[in-house]
């Protein structure tokens, strides 16, 4: 406390030293804590579904884009029906972003967005509604009784979250539906499976000889039975797809079918996106700590007189050693505790932003383990920076210190040495630094003069759905037809154009 309460009055002696070590501490501290909740909700916080290791990503083997990755129907049932190595396999339709909902009455219309999924989709994962309950058989068949789970953001901010709400029918494409509950907010499919995308509610998927016409369709996961290990299921699931494949010609190529951890899918390729920021902030932290630390040395051999005479009255060297650690700790937790506020915001900012589609990036917060790490990253600079000049004031030579001093030097050989060799070490993390961000801003300035092979300057963009229903394929035709041209007739509409997709989207890889 003695040593404590003596840091803290030499810190205060020195307002202007004080503030540009704290705040460097702040930035460097705050950023890498930012930096470390990315990684943490990515790649070291497991999935939030039930024994999340267990579950495997299932995906076809073919080339051709999402159509060459999903399966069809009847595939996904002979997986389901012939396999050993799974206790249950679910799917959800992959292509849910080519159509969507028109919301009617409950207030304003509104275009929403579901995913259809399988009965058994919800309970493979381990999640429950938190409202209500989940899909029956009757609504999971072919032209089935209409039904909804919503999200819990959708029900928070289209129904100010009435719970009253779940089994009533709400009005979608012009058809009754009932809500039959409310995710958990815990569980934001887009945010896992999709990202990028918005998504409101789930709604039955039916796995039925209707929807086996459509070809390539689902997306498959499964959930392996205890001890069974991903190469013994990926052996069966190889020869299981062989067998479908001889026993059912008519299907075309059903190719065979691939394993992938669903943690190594969702998240795996960014890891080394991830480790590479993560080390480049952390490089950012430790130029930090060679500065201070060269300020800590000139701040030492201002005092080289004052530790002389504390070593001539019988102060010990660990004592000396201590003194100074602890003024570089008070330094970096101050530091961090100004760094909290940084890390917070830019948490928010990165789990707010739509900026990137990175799964799980919504998730991101300032957790227990991410304030553990802002500790550990506190204490760990303080000793790094405070480090070399506790030991140099420790190795004090009385007399000569005394000399140096007296003849107002910058405080001895050894120590301007030293000082010289981490102004180096500075100078040399900062250009690798700066040369990697000159190739980074290089290839992000490649990348956005990239021809897209289209004129995208003042085109405006905007999807219609109409509840009208047409006798004939004919008069559809036509009611699209007079649309465009009363558009085209608006005064500065230089030209219109309608297709079922934008440019560089859906799936044209596919036939």
């Amino acid at each position: 406390m003695r040593d404590l309460k003596l840091a803290v009055r030499q810190l205060i002696k020195a307002p202007g030293f004080t503030l540009v070590a704290v705040l460097t501490l702040a930035l460097g501290i705050g950023a890498n804590t930012a930096i470390f909740s990315v990684l943490n909700a990515l790649l070291f916080r497991s999935l939030p579904f039930r024994d999340a290791e267990r579950l495997v990503w299932i995906t076809n083997t073919g080339d051709g884009g999402l159509s060459g990755a999903t399966t069809r129907v009847s595939n996904f049932q002979d997986w389901q029906r012939l396999n050993h190595s799974f206790e249950d396999l679910a799917a959800y339709f992959a292509f849910f972003d080519y159509g969507s909902y028109a919301l009617l009455g409950s207030g304003e219309p509104e275009r929403i967005r579901g995913v259809g999924v399988s009965q058994n989709f919800l309970p493979l994962l381990g999640i429950n509604p938190m409202i209500g309950r989940n899909f029956n058989k009757e609504e999971s068949q072919w032209n089935g009784r209409k039904a909804t789970l919503l999200s819990y953001h959708f029900w928070q901010s289209r129904f100010a979250g009435d719970p009253g709400i779940v089994g009533k029918t709400i009005v979608l494409n012009n058809e009754s539906t009932e809500v039959v509950g409310v995710l958990p907010k815990t569980f934001d499919f887009a945010s896992i499976f999709s990202p990028g995308s918005k998504l409101e509610m789930l709604v039955p998927f039916p796995l039925a000889p209707q929807t086996d016409r459509w070809g390539n369709t689902l997306s498959v996961i499964g959930r392996l039975k205890p001890g069974v290990t991903m190469q013994r299921a990926q052996a069966e699931m190889a020869v299981v797809s062989k067998q479908i494949q001889a026993s059912n010609p008519e299907r075309g190529a059903s190719w065979g079918a691939h394993l992938t951890g669903l943690q190594e899918q969702i998240s795996g390729r960014f890891r080394n996106a991830l480790w590479v920021l993560f080390g480049a902030v952390g490089c950012v932290l430790l130029i930090a700590c060679a500065n201070l630390s060269n300020l800590l040395l000139v701040r030492s051999s201002v005092r080289r007189k004052e530790t002389a005479v504390r070593v001539a009255l019988g102060a010990s060297r660990w004592q000396l050693i201590r003194q100074t650690l602890i003024e570089s700790m008070v330094l970096s937790i101050v530091g961090a505790v100004l760094g909290l506020p940084l890390a917070l915001g830019l948490t928010q900012l990165f789990a707010n932003s739509t900026a990137f589609n990175i799964p799980l990036l919504g998730s991101v917060h300032l957790d227990g383990p991410a304030l553990l790490f802002m500790a550990a990253a506190a204490l760990a600079t303080g000793v790094i920076f405070g480090l070399a000049p506790a030991l140099q004031l420790s190795c004090t030579n009385v007399q000569d210190s005394l000399q140096d001093a007296t003849r107002g030097s910058s405080g001895g050989r050894s120590n301007s040495l030293f000082r010289k060799v981490l102004v180096v070490s500075e100078i040399g993390m900062a250009c690798v630094l700066l040369i990697a961000a000159g190739l980074l801003i290089r290839s992000f300035q490649r990348l956005l003069e990239v021809d897209p092979g289209f004129r995208p300057e003042k085109a405006i963009a905007w999807r219609i759905d109409t509840s009208r229903s047409f006798p004939s394929q004919i008069e559809r035709v036509l009611f699209y037809d007079q649309m465009r041209r009363r558009v085209e007739a608006i005064p500065g509409i230089e030209s219109v154009g309608i297709t079922d997709t934008l440019p560089l989207g859906r799936n044209r890889s596919w036939w």
